[in-house]
């Protein structure tokens, strides 16, 4: 199975459906809450569907995420060819996070983050930004609809930001410029329209008493981490200037949501920004599973992990 997507063979795509289908089966089988709550701290209301509604909504959007990621890593060349074991890290990496049976912004939040991950990873040191600027700023507002607590990450982008272009004070003004426009285009919309809304912003922080297979998840992906690392290090021995500074704004953005999301996950109990962490470990554990030095520890813990995805359903519906 590895070899079929770590080769250049686009046809392996058409097997991302049927992964997704065995968890869905899973979750029809041992449909249970297995991992922290949803995020309610929405703009937007959760609509009312049924099962089999929520279902296909988060499929869909979750297999577009996955050849979306993957899109991003192959077009900005972080390999010298192309290969679609990204798309499979997501779709397998992600499946501790969705619940086919509960409706949750989480998957848009990530196709919001793949499309700010793809404007920042198109911006050329050397070239003008402040389009780029603008676009990214406008992603993140949009995402601010789906969870306010993205706010933490505002300087999170500045950091991103800066690592690719120095302080450029005009593209920062832009960048906060399209961070705004979303939301003022959203109250302008309900002062017209005489609706209400309110930003969903109030909690109360209270350290969560933790399940065992809540800490079994979180020692799996610390494993999956510090594998990638490993991978990425040799991987970086290399690599060009363009690379590594791709590397580095990833880097960013790894340590921060690892940082905010573990913090809102142990005190809020909500994982939709811990879920942000699939994205840039869905690139890096890529170079762990083609490192010579990993070999067969890699490939065999990504079986192991795979392994435990679908077991998940079996354990925790007892």
């Amino acid at each position: 199975m590895l070899r079929l997507f770590l080769d250049n063979r686009i046809g392996v795509l058409l097997l991302l459906p049927f992964f997704l289908l065995l968890y869905l089966l899973g979750d029809i089988i041992g449909a249970v809450p297995y991992f922290g709550t949803t995020d309610s701290a929405a703009f937007l209301t959760t609509p009312n569907w049924t099962y089999w509604g929520v279902a296909i909504f988060q499929f869909v959007i979750l297999l577009l995420n996955a050849l979306g990621l993957n899109w991003v890593f192959n077009s900005q060349e972080f390999l010298e060819k192309n290969t679609y074991i990204i798309s499979l890290n997501y779709l397998i990496f992600n499946s501790f996070f969705i619940d086919f049976g509960q409706f949750t912004w989480t998957p848009l939040i990530q196709t919001c983050c793949i499309l700010l991950l793809a404007v920042f990873f198109g911006i050329r040191p050397q070239n003008d930004a402040r389009k780029a600027a603008f676009n990214a700023g406008f992603i993140f507002g949009i995402a601010l609809f789906f969870s306010s607590k993205l706010l933490f990450f505002i300087p999170v982008l500045l950091i991103m930001f800066i690592v690719l272009r120095l302080f450029q004070l005009r593209e920062i003004f832009l960048l906060f410029l399209g961070m705004a426009t979303p939301v003022f285009l959203l109250f302008a919309v309900s002062y017209v329209a005489a609706i209400s809304f309110v930003f969903p912003f109030e909690f109360s922080w209270k350290l969560e008493v933790l399940q065992w297979h809540e800490i079994t998840i979180i020692i799996l992906f610390h494993i999956l981490l510090v594998l990638s690392i490993i991978g990425l290090r040799a991987r970086l021995l290399k690599a060009s200037l363009r690379l590594k500074k791709q590397i580095q704004v990833l880097n960013v953005f790894t340590f921060f949501t690892w940082l905010i999301g573990l913090g809102a996950f142990l005190f809020l109990g909500q994982i939709s920004l811990l879920s942000l962490l699939v994205l840039p470990l869905s690139f890096y554990f890529a170079y762990a599973l083609l490192s010579s030095s990993l070999g067969i520890s890699s490939h065999l813990f990504f079986y192991l992990f795979f392994l435990s995805t679908l077991l998940k359903f079996m354990v925790l519906s007892f």
